[in-house]
């Protein structure tokens, strides 16, 4: 991802609609399926968003990161968690088997130059018996555009190939959705015309992620907050988003 969009993310992820959708429905999981002494991982912590919001949540949880980019891990840190570190999400060598309860990780396993059976096999190996992993990921390769050139996108995902994932790696799966299914047709055609913009100015290339006015971001927010509901109920078939909740089998 370039460096900027790290700033960018910072600047915005509190209370960015989008961020805090995603966020309840990450905390809502994890909090009904991890004790409440939990030590959590964010695996591709990003600026730190995600962990300060189960910290707040959570005070008991012991929520640690981990990141790739050295600007994620300085952003991460002046949040006050100093023990935020660079590593791969692919290959955690430093990272006792069974440590977490919890793994987060979203938005991570798309980036180009991640080994996404392997990410997923690590966060397995990382999780107690019964841990629970909670991802995001973006979906359908239709709606790729100038936003995933600038934060280097290889892959976009169907649900049927995130389910894939977890199974080979030994997860059983509680949920695979797809979300953010009201903004689906506006989102492809918006990323289709942005395709035509990178072509003509490659170096001028931003993700979408800009912040609304206000009123027009807290109708957004409740909008989202409705569609993530429904998503989960009637397991809409498109979305711009998959989420996954999955657990490591209990030994025994």
């Amino acid at each position: 991802m370039q460096a900027g969009e790290y700033q960018t993310m910072r600047n915005v992820e509190g209370t960015h609609w989008w961020y805090r959708t995603l966020r309840a429905m990450v905390l809502r999981e994890t909090t009904a399926r991890v004790p409440e002494d939990a030590v959590v991982l964010d695996a591709g912590c990003g600026t730190g968003g995600m962990m300060q919001v189960m910290r707040e949540a959570r005070p008991r949880w012991q929520v640690q990161g981990i990141d790739f980019s050295p600007h994620a891990i300085e952003h991460t840190q002046a949040r006050g968690f100093k023990s935020a570190r660079i590593a791969r999400v692919d290959d955690m060598p430093l990272v006792a088997s069974g440590t977490f309860d919890g793994v987060v990780s979203l938005d991570v396993l798309y980036f180009r130059g991640v080994d996404r059976e392997r990410a997923v096999a690590e966060f397995h190996r990382v999780l107690r018996p019964g841990g629970v992993l909670v991802m995001n990921l973006p979906a359908f390769e239709c709606l790729r555009g100038s936003h995933d050139v600038a934060v280097a996108t290889e892959k976009r995902f169907t649900r049927a190939e995130v389910a894939a994932l977890l199974r080979t790696a030994g997860f059983e799966i509680e949920s695979v959705r797809f979300w953010n299914a009201w903004l689906f047709l506006p989102v492809l055609f918006w990323r289709r015309a942005s395709r035509f913009a990178v072509r003509a100015k490659p170096e001028e290339t931003a993700s979408d992620l800009t912040m609304p006015p206000r009123v027009v971001n807290e109708l957004l927010a409740a909008c989202a907050c409705l569609d993530a509901r429904v998503c989960k109920l009637l397991r809409v078939p498109f979305g711009t988003s998959v989420f996954s909740v999955a657990r490591k089998k209990k030994a025994g």
